[in-house]
């Protein structure tokens, strides 16, 4: 988590140095085209900032259908990345903890802060199938799947002195089938807290504070389409050929001149790989 945080202020910080400027909640509305080339771009309050090259990081399907004009590209590109399945519906929590979980047998193992970077408890294939079609009857899963991170045990500047930090998300979160949204939220926090617990008999004392963020809280903080921050699902129909890279799906690519897609709903992603941004970085110095 720390090396994560130094290498973006030093990016941003080369960035700079080279005469760039990095804007916050500054939210991009639309990418222009001019002759077949783009020419920049507007943001929300009417700022129009101009470039020969615009690198897009965030959905595919969001920066084709949302952000550039429909004439500006044939239907049957506009259709396919229409297609893109976001139904990976995630539940992400984070707490504040007085102290680290204690894992009871026969899980003391994960004891060993060198465990604790990731934890994954997993259910068996066909639990996690049945949870995946109860969300989509708007069912809440009666013991999700959970990944639980403690990155503070590697960052001690996360928490005060003695204290420690933890994320965990959880997967199918309904966000179909005519759920009521705010209970799901509580119901399926409540289950995360208790399957870690069960694992860690004093992971639910020591939470001294907890938020929980819901797929739409991730749509609106970070514009993931369905609350989904991988931008795109990892099935067999969205990875290798059939996920976008710099220019587009190969055999189609995206008729845009200085346009570039570099975000985890691109190939090499998701997670923290940075390929797609590489990826997507090599082709437009390519193209210079």
């Amino acid at each position: 988590m720390r090396r994560h945080r130094a290498l973006t202020a030093h990016l941003c910080r080369l960035l700079e140095s080279h005469g760039g400027e990095v804007r916050l909640r500054s939210k991009v509305a639309e990418i222009r085209v001019e002759g077949g080339r783009v020419s920049g771009v507007r943001t929300e309050t009417g700022d129009i900032l101009s470039a020969p090259i615009v690198v897009s990081a965030i959905a595919p399907d969001v920066t084709v259908e949302e952000l550039i004009d429909p004439a500006a590209l044939p239907a049957d590109i506009r259709e396919r990345y229409a297609r893109i399945d976001h139904r990976g519906s995630y539940l992400q929590m984070h707490f504040a903890l007085d102290e680290t979980p204690s894992f009871a047998a026969p899980y003391q193992a994960l004891n060993d802060p060198a465990m604790q970077a990731s934890i994954g408890i997993f259910c068996t294939p066909e639990e996690v199938q049945q949870q995946w079609e109860e969300c989509r009857r708007g069912i809440v899963p009666a013991d999700p799947t959970v990944v639980l991170q403690i990155p503070s045990l590697h960052d001690p500047q996360l928490a005060p002195e003695g204290k420690h930090a933890a994320s965990a998300f959880a997967m199918w979160f309904p966000i179909e089938g005519g759920a009521d949204y705010g209970q799901a939220k509580v119901d399926m926090g409540q289950r995360v807290i208790d399957k870690i617990t069960r694992l860690a008999p004093n992971f639910a004392g020591s939470i001294t504070r907890h938020t929980t963020f819901t797929p739409k809280h991730m749509g609106v903080m970070f514009g993931a389409p369905g609350g989904d921050y991988c931008h795109g699902l990892l099935h067999p129909n969205q990875i290798g050929q059939n996920r976008p890279g710099p220019k587009g799906y190969i055999g189609q690519p995206i008729p845009i001149d200085g346009l570039y897609l570099g975000s985890a709903g691109c190939h090499g992603g998701p997670g923290i790989t940075f390929i797609p941004g590489f990826n997507a970085g090599r082709a437009a110095l390519a193209g210079w």
